[in-house]
């Protein structure tokens, strides 16, 4: 190995991936590969600040064992992935984590980790960012990345890019009309389509359903049992199914591949979309799930803390 390989190796990443039901925390190597992982539910702390304070300590914890374990000596980028969009003075179109809103996560974690490159990312376009330089969408022209999981929505991907609008907020499908008369929408502070078919809203629906909660991928799997979780998994598939078609037929992708926690139903969810794609969508696509599985968001920080990093 020459000196110049021997430096690159010496050298590793710490990413951030706050969702919606929890945080994960990591290093990884300049292959991309994570070294050192920990995560915790966000409902474990009262509040947003709490949640990024604690996920901050960790990642002091994990650079110190990463270094004493050997894996490297040097931290030389940071990537972060979160809900909502990231400004500088706080986090728009982020419901989910109380006070998260109100957050200054680039002035935190400069403080943190003075002197070292930092980049944050919506967690969707992050997923996509991590798909387009190391999985499914690397060699896609025109791509499409999905996430399924406590929020909804799609990034689209033009020539190795990830596109995000002029106010960062392109692809919030979470925010797309069901009817043509719903009563309230963003400037509720409501998603009427993630009222519907995102992860958690599923989950509380179901309390009024069930006995004992039930979450997403369980009423999926309940659904081959149960002829009321059947009834419900269909009403839910259909009006994703019946959403995610429109974007396909808007965008005309050459891939479409799917993420987030709710893949781990992945067989009846591409089922019915496969039927309805087959069905309206002028040139159908091949349906994939995403290279990096169920936590893309994950190793899309990773990607992000790679580049600002020059990795």
């Amino acid at each position: 190995m020459n000196l110049q390989n021997e430096r690159t190796e010496s050298k590793f990443v710490l990413a951030f991936d706050f969702g919606g039901t929890k945080f994960v925390v990591a290093t990884a190597s300049p292959a991309g590969a994570v070294l050192i992982r920990r995560e915790a539910k966000t409902r474990e702390f009262a509040n947003g600040q709490d949640v990024l304070d604690a996920a901050v300590r960790s990642g002091i914890e994990i650079i110190e064992e990463t270094i004493a374990g050997g894996h490297g000596t040097t931290l030389a980028g940071i990537g972060l992935s979160t809900m909502g969009i990231t400004r500088r003075d706080q986090v728009l179109m982020a419901p989910n984590v109380v006070g998260w809103a109100d957050l200054h996560i680039e002035e935190t974690m400069q403080k943190a980790f003075p002197g070292i490159p930092i980049l944050i990312e919506n967690d969707v376009k992050a997923a996509a960012f991590g798909e387009v330089r190391r999985g499914a969408l690397k060699d896609a022209d025109f791509g499409l990345y999905v996430n399924l999981g406590t929020g909804i929505a799609v990034t689209y991907t033009l020539n190795g890019t990830v596109l995000q609008g002029h106010n960062g907020a392109s692809g919030e499908i979470a925010y797309n009309l069901r009817t043509a008369h719903e009563p309230l929408g963003a400037a509720d502070d409501v998603a009427p389509l993630e009222e519907f078919v995102g992860g958690r809203n599923i989950a509380k629906r179901m309390g009024h359903y069930f006995d004992t909660a039930v979450t997403a991928e369980e009423l999926f799997r309940m659904s081959s049992s149960n002829e009321r979780a059947r009834a419900l998994a269909e009403e839910i598939l259909h009006e994703l199914s019946f959403q995610l078609t429109n974007a396909i037929i808007q965008w005309d992708p050459e891939v479409v591949v799917f993420g987030g926690g709710m893949i781990g139903a992945w067989d009846m969810i591409s089922s019915f979309l496969d039927k309805y794609i087959k069905k309206f969508v002028p040139f159908p696509q091949k349906l994939s799930i995403a290279y990096f599985g169920a936590n893309p968001s994950l190793y899309g920080a990773i990607e992000l803390g790679l580049q600002g990093a020059g990795l």
